[in-house]
């Protein structure tokens, strides 16, 4: 590794994109690892190290790794952009030689098929790379900087093949010797085939990170060498196993069982997932290194006896985001479902938030804006969603057009491609981070990308209305397609009218006040009768009708009134897709219909959250059916539900132009059988928080308000006091 006396931007003047030419020749034959030796003559006061690798990348200094940060960098669109991390490895560093090597996995970066396992992207932007750059200071300002180039060492690692949906093979009887004379012998790099136009940016997303550890709850035979290990809940990450020497196991992972205790893989995608290990003359402690899994059953097959609790671990991954709410009440129940939600949030929470951890692993725009909220009173989520908005706006095509998911690395065929709720995220959740977090810059960043899409959809009309999309998804099918995403349209121009208004658009924003009114009147026209029904008359249709404005206001409370008449009769079991479920909530929870809320969320029938317990989910399904039906068990789409025990049954709410929580309200609704609930959330000003019980006819309120946030509080007597920062106490009659 040359060193550089001079003061040069690390990673865009002089480091080098470099491969292993033996990978190159051979991409199915091992995975590279690229390898220098360095030399500090005395202790640096600070040594950074910074790294970019295409796709996935694992580095180490003298054998020991960098970070606690796992499969960096994160999603990007890589024929544009690719993210550099930085890591302080000041105490790693060693008077006289280090070694540092970098491993590198294909990620969705060369997402290949190379044998039987389930490919769901097909990607190949170039070589398998990485450039870096270590910079070593020392006292009175002097740093001595070594770059990545063709003196670096190259070769090839023992993980053989990796595939962030399939799986990955792992043989510790191939050599690696990462010591410093070792690495001198290594063939030499060559400079790597990258994307003509990549530009480096750094990594701004919080790193994933091992957020907690899971110990089997059992470890079961089910065949000849064969066993299923048992993590008691659904999660995505890795499972870590100390192997024996001198074996070779396959290891598959699952959601779900069969009823004859073997696994069943067919949610993990619509192909083989699997990982193999080979183990050689010492013991092996083994995790997947460049991908993960979504699991909660592991089968392991080729150990002659089954693997002891301790020698299985689950380490659960997820971005290393703040957690910012917490949530629990007297109905267990309602716990279950916030636990259920919680999961598969975390689950999710990548560098983007994606759909599941496992068959696709993708970030789909819809659910960001629909369930935002639940996102948001789980974690700080601003640097996240920031993020993928500016994925977003990369997607973007010169036609304002935009993608399902982003990175948008291999286009969906339509009607998948395009739907307003998916697109409308680049309006919606930028509206909603500048309402959580006071932060005006991204409506500034993203308005012409706002406006361009709006644009686009309006041009895409047939005879006024939006004639394609998937409509209220329920995870099979789409259901009302012009009527909900015409609504949905009409909604997105009101909230960019808006950030317009907010960003001092005046003109704009009464353009597109106007332009709502008449999508809305448009839709009316088409589905609107005089016997309070839109559409088909479906509980979909007519919430999302609600909630976007279509029926006239004169009818909403006779309307909102035969809808909830309509759950009555149906004994609370409401089937609908997720634009419908959020949407449910939002016009319930505004009109306090909370009884019928509680009832919609208890009810253990099929579609609802209740039959998905009932039938042994630990985190939220794709669809209602859950555990009874072979797609996704983890999946945060329609969570809705979790965003209603904060803002309603605990009460925490900000008013409707209140920015970052400062002015809050809370406004608790007892309902059910509850007698205690209790959320706090940790804004960025401090702790708001809501814990209210209920002692035979007396209702008991504490609130805790952040530092300059002003609060009113309602008890349900319908009394209401305004109070400042701090703790405070109330008591009130029930009615």
């Amino acid at each position: 590794m040359t060193p550089v006396d001079q003061d040069l931007s690390p990673l865009t003047v002089g480091a080098s994109w470099i491969t292993s030419e033996q990978w190159r020749a051979d991409p199915t034959g091992g995975l590279p690892v690229l390898g220098t030796t360095l030399r500090a003559d005395t202790p640096p006061a600070s040594a950074v190290l910074r790294v970019c690798g295409l796709g996935v990348f694992v580095a180490s200094m003298n054998g020991r790794l960098v970070s606690d940060d796992v499969l960096e960098p994160g999603y990007t669109d890589y024929a544009k952009r690719a993210e550099y991390c930085t890591y302080d490895v000041t105490t790693l560093v060693e008077v006289g030689d280090n070694v540092l090597h970098i491993e590198l996995g294909p990620g969705m970066y060369r997402s290949q098929r190379h044998d039987d396992r389930w490919t769901k992207i097909l990607t190949d932007y170039g070589d398998l790379a990485a450039c870096a750059s270590l910079t070593l200071g020392y006292p009175g300002g002097q740093e001595v900087i070594f770059l990545s180039g063709t003196d670096w060492g190259a070769t090839l690692g023992q993980t053989r093949s990796s595939n962030w949906t399939g799986g990955e093979d792992f043989d510790a009887r191939v050599q690696l010797d990462t010591s410093a004379s070792g690495v001198r012998a290594w063939p030499r790099a060559v400079v790597a085939r990258t994307p003509t136009e990549l530009a480096l940016t750094p990594k701004t997303t919080p790193a994933l990170r091992v957020r907690e550890v899971i110990e089997p709850k059992s470890i079961t035979p089910v065949a000849p060498r064969t066993h299923v290990v048992d993590l008691g809940v659904n999660v995505a990450g890795w499972v870590e196993l100390d192997l024996p020497p001198q074996s070779e196991v396959t290891l598959r992972p699952a959601e779900l069982l069969k009823g004859d205790g073997d696994i069943d893989p067919t949610t993990e995608g619509w192909g083989p997932v699997y990982h193999t290990v080979r183990t050689g003359d010492r013991p092996l402690t083994w995790h997947p290194r460049f991908c993960y899994n979504g699991l909660r059953y592991l089968e392991v097959a080729g150990l002659e006896e089954p693997l002891r609790p301790e020698e299985v671990r689950g380490l659960v991954i997820a971005a290393g985001a703040r957690a910012t709410g917490e949530f629990s009440c007297s109905d267990q129940m309602l716990n279950q479902i916030h636990r259920l939600v919680h999961r598969a949030v975390t689950s999710n929470m990548y560098s983007v938030f994606t759909d599941c951890p496992h068959r696709e692993k993708l970030a789909f725009l819809e659910e960001l804006h629909l369930v935002y909220p639940i996102l948001q009173w789980n974690y700080d989520v601003q640097a996240l969603l920031t993020n993928t908005m500016l994925l977003t706006r990369e997607a973007q095509g010169p036609d304002g057009h935009l993608p399902l998911y982003v990175p948008e690395w291999d286009p969906f065929p339509d009607p998948w491609r395009g739907d307003v709720n998916w697109g409308g995220a680049i309006i919606h959740v930028p509206w909603q981070l500048h309402r959580s977090y006071d932060d005006i810059s991204v409506l500034r960043d993203n308005y012409e990308a706002m406006t361009r899409y709006a644009e686009h959809i309006l041009l895409a009309r047939v005879d006024g209305l939006v004639r394609y999309g998937l409509g209220d998804w329920d995870g099979r099918e789409a259901r009302a397609v012009p009527l909900v995403t015409t609504s949905a349209l009409a909604r997105m121009l009101c909230v960019l009218s808006q950030v317009a208004e907010t960003l001092g658009l005046d003109s704009d924003a009464a353009r597109w006040r106007k332009v709502a009114d008449d999508v809305v009147e448009r839709v009316r026209d088409e589905f609107w009768t005089d016997d309070l029904s839109v559409g088909a008359d479906t509980l979909g249709e007519t919430v999302i009708a609600l909630q976007c404005g279509v029926v006239p206001p004169e009818h909403v409370s006779l309307v909102v009134n035969r809808l909830e008449e309509r759950i009555a009769r149906q004994r609370f079991v409401v089937d609908v897709g997720e634009v419908g479920m959020a949407a449910l909530v939002e016009v319930l929870a505004a009109h306090d219909r909370h009884e019928t809320l509680y009832r919609v969320a208890c009810q253990e029938e099929l579609p609802g959250y209740g039959y998905m317990i009932r039938h042994g989910a630990t985190s939220l399904t794709e669809t209602w059916d859950g555990p009874t039906f072979g797609i996704s068990q983890n999946h945060f789409m329609n969570g809705a539900i979790d965003a209603w025990f904060y803002s309603h049954v605990a009460g925490l709410q900000q008013t409707p132009t209140s920015c970052g929580f400062r002015d809050l309200v809370v406004r608790p609704r007892p309902c059910g059988d509850l007698r205690s609930a209790t959320a706090s959330y940790r804004t960025k000003r401090g702790t708001f928080s809501s814990a209210w019980t209920i002692e035979e006819e007396t209702f008991r309120l504490e609130v805790e308000v952040p530092p300059g946030s002003q609060c009113a509080v309602e008890t349900p007597d319908g009394r209401r006091r305004c109070v400042g920062s701090g703790k405070h106490a109330f008591e009130s009659a029930l009615r």
